[in-house]
């Protein structure tokens, strides 16, 4: 009885054993068979999409570059249009201090100028009397007669 279970496990192993060594000629078939296939890298696709990435890239910084460039040179000419007004408010403060004091000047000799011009007025009006007088003798005497009574009358007050 002991050796007729253990033929069963006999039988039974050496059962196992036979599909044990025929999974590995299978497996061994299926090595070979991956062996013998050959897998080729293709990077080609992801090189494209690299590439189209690098391109659109270029082409943002270039977008950004130029960008950048357009922002700078209207900075530069906003600084331009301020620096003018400030040249010409400058000029223009210079001329008005240039012609304040031309025409303070001008009014400080403007005493002067009154008393030349009363002077040279002075003699015009003597020299048009002194003709009037020498057509008009009569006229004089009654001049000097009244020049004298006004000299009395400033005299007394």
């Amino acid at each position: 009885m002991g050796y007729k279970k253990l033929d069963e496990v006999m039988e039974l192993l050496t059962d196992e054993l036979d599909g044990f060594n025929k999974a590995i000629v299978r497996l061994e078939r299926f090595t070979q068979n991956t062996d013998n296939i050959k897998v080729v890298p293709d990077t080609s696709e992801i090189e494209r999409l690299l590439r189209e990435h690098l391109n659109s890239e270029k082409d943002g910084t270039e977008r950004l570059h130029e960008s950048v460039q357009d922002i700078s040179s209207q900075i530069s000419k906003a600084r331009i249009i301020p620096k003018t007004k400030l040249w010409i408010h400058y000029m223009i403060w210079l001329f008005s201090l240039i012609i304040i004091g031309y025409l303070g000047f001008k009014a400080s000799r403007m005493n002067d100028v009154r008393e030349k011009a009363f002077s040279e007025g002075e003699q015009n009006v003597i020299l048009s009397l002194r003709g009037y007088f020498e057509q008009n003798p009569e006229l004089y005497e009654s001049y000097q007669k009244w020049l004298r009574e006004k000299d009395s009358v400033l005299d007394q007050e």
